[in-house]
């Protein structure tokens, strides 16, 4: 559903009904892939799932085209039609995040997650995300476009630092992301590890709140990735909204006393509770529930989407003046 006064109404009245140690409490999840749940609000958790290739973490699933195949077969109606098969496949699974698509810009062959992403060009990435997060969504599903940004290395990741002049940025790396929040209005996006010109990304207001969510307009959920939060005032301060998997910066030990000493304005914590409240009544997920019958486990019509992205990914080479 659109936001509306309703939705707002309703996500304020939430609000209102928290202490500020619950609060607080929200800004982390819980049992690894979790939103955490709050009983005082009637709030249930809500589950996630990995993404790399099929909804992963819940038992065997389907395997479909990963983003390399998938940007390979140049197919738009593919990827929409991958994006509703996942979406399916995570509702049958009572899953309300999906943890994908991934459309980091493959920069280094060494990367080794660059099966996940899609290529090296940042048109095609971007042309290719929206159908598939149009389609995740349209089941149900939140998808969330990651990482956030410039991770295109594995190596040292929690330390290395991306430094990067805003323009080689701007044409390269953040295309396919501003794609996924300005076309495809996905709803979550998720942070990388990497430190951005010296700053984690998680606590970088560069990235978080003048490019994403201000100059983009990203009204969801901005998590971090798991274990990839260094400091909880810092984060909460510079745009992160939900700390995973567990707030182990993110916690009242650290921001009760931020907020007493005027480092945190409390009003910064309820913004980032507003996103997740907004973000969840759209969706629906405190009145229905997520895992839909209707949707099999072992879906033979998504099998067929599965064999279908495995073929049109399929290229051939022609080596003309051994050019290869």
């Amino acid at each position: 559903m659109p936001d509306s006064p309703a939705i707002e109404a309703q996500a304020h009245a939430l609000l209102s009904k928290l202490t500020l140690e619950q609060k607080i409490e929200l800004l982390g999840g819980v049992d690894n892939m979790y939103t955490r749940p709050m009983p005082a609000i009637d709030l249930p958790r809500f589950k996630m799932s990995d993404a790399s290739v099929g909804v992963r973490t819940w038992g065997p699933t389907t395997a479909y085209a990963s983003g390399a195949s998938l940007a390979a077969s140049w197919d738009i109606d593919l990827s929409r039609k991958i994006g509703e098969a996942l979406g399916r496949d995570a509702r049958a699974r009572n899953v309300n995040f999906l943890l994908g698509p991934g459309v980091n810009i493959a920069r280094s062959p060494l990367d080794g997650r660059n099966f996940e992403y899609l290529s090296e060009d940042p048109f095609l990435n971007a042309a290719m995300v929206v159908p598939f997060i149009e389609g995740v969504q349209s089941q149900g599903v939140i998808a969330t476009v990651k990482h956030y940004a410039l991770n295109d290395q594995e190596f040292n990741r929690h330390n290395a630092s991306a430094d990067i002049d805003e323009r080689t940025m701007r044409e390269i790396y953040l295309p396919a992301f501003e794609a996924a929040v300005t076309k495809a209005h996905v709803d979550a996006v998720m942070n990388s590890y990497n430190l951005v010109n010296g700053v984690h990304a998680t606590q970088n207001d560069i990235l978080n709140l003048k490019v994403l969510k201000g100059e983009w307009g990203f009204e969801g959920v901005l998590m971090s990735d798991w274990d990839a939060t260094y400091d909880g005032v810092a984060s909460v301060n510079n745009g992160l909204d939900l700390e995973m998997p567990s707030p182990k910066f993110m916690n009242a030990k650290n921001l009760v006393p931020a907020v007493q000493a005027g480092q945190v304005k409390e009003s910064t914590i309820d913004e980032h509770l507003l996103r997740l409240f907004r973000t969840e009544l759209r969706y629906g997920f405190t009145t229905r529930p997520q895992f839909d019958p209707a949707d099999s486990t072992y879906s033979f019509a998504d099998r067929a989407v599965a064999l279908q992205g495995a073929l049109e990914s399929i290229t051939l080479l022609k080596n003309d003046g051994n050019l290869l």
